[in-house]
């Protein structure tokens, strides 16, 4: 082991040329080492706040998700209040009366078509075929169709007719239903 008197005798035997080579040799070694401490703290730091940036992007994605989400569960708890006003409410029967009231003659209407969506309710749809109509009578039906929140315009396809300012319309109308789960 070396001991300090060792080291001091050393040092005092160097030449002034020996003694200011080792003094610049142990501030380069300082320097060194000081340059490496100070790269990897700058690095830490840059790698800190790239992962800062990745985190707060992650966050705000999911901040959006979830916002996106109680948009969605307010809408559902909307619908569901909707649904459950008129448990009773039948889409052929009221597209029957509105077409009575409004007095449109030439139309059709197919068998009603259920279909089931993941999300807990059963959409009930007709199509309709009304045919050589005016567009005063399409604007007085759809206008009819909108004042019941219950029903809904899938699509609505216009042609026009071989009578002249008449026009052809194919058009699909939708509700919403809960899914009634049987008891096994």
């Amino acid at each position: 082991m070396i001991s300090l008197e060792s080291v001091k005798d050393y040092i005092q035997g160097l030449s002034y040329k020996e003694a200011v080579r080792l003094i610049f040799l142990y501030i380069a070694v300082f320097i060194m080492v000081l340059i490496s401490l100070l790269y990897r703290h700058f690095h830490a730091i840059a790698d800190m706040e790239q992962k800062t940036k990745l985190l707060n992007n992650a966050r705000q994605q999911v901040q959006a998700i979830l916002t996106e989400y109680d948009h969605i569960k307010n809408k559902k708890i909307k619908v569901d209040a909707l649904l459950a006003q008129d448990k009773n409410f039948y889409i052929q029967k009221y597209y029957q009366d509105t077409i009575a009231s409004l007095k449109i003659q030439n139309q059709s209407a197919s068998n009603l078509q259920s279909q089931t969506w993941p999300n807990g309710y059963v959409e009930e749809s007709i199509q309709i075929n009304l045919t050589s109509i005016t567009m005063k009578d399409l604007c007085e039906f759809l206008q009819a169709l909108q004042t019941t929140t219950r029903v809904f315009v899938k699509n609505l396809d216009i042609s026009k007719a071989n009578v002249e300012k008449k026009i052809n319309v194919n058009m699909s109308i939708a509700t919403l239903k809960p899914v009634v789960e049987k008891n096994k």
